[in-house]
């Protein structure tokens, strides 16, 4: 045999015999889904407040005939919908990159 054929079937042998072990959790990964969650739930709450903050500046603005708070106000609830979109469709986004990645 030559050894071209020797270096073959060794290699052969060799990522054969290689494990292929899960993936397993590191320790404290609990804790960090914990807070992530905590993040998660401040993100959504501060959406809320924002757009009802704008809903209460834009009506101010409007009952006192003040138009940078009435702007303001209307900048605010669409900005609060956008956010409320991209909290929406955050996790659907990143579960699909990472599936496609792996």
């Amino acid at each position: 045999m030559s050894v071209p054929h020797l270096l073959y079937d060794h290699l052969a042998q060799l990522s054969q015999a290689i494990p292929n072990p899960d993936p397993v959790a590191p320790p404290g990964s609990g804790a960090i889904e914990q807070v992530v969650g905590y993040v998660r739930w401040i993100a959504g709450l501060s959406i809320l407040g924002l757009f009802f903050g704008g809903i209460v500046a834009a009506t101010a603005g409007r009952l006192w005939d003040h138009h940078g708070s009435g702007r303001l106000g209307a900048r605010m609830i669409v900005g609060s919908l956008a956010l409320a979109l991209l909290f929406g469709l955050g996790y659907t986004l990143v579960s699909q990159f990472a599936a496609s990645t792996a």
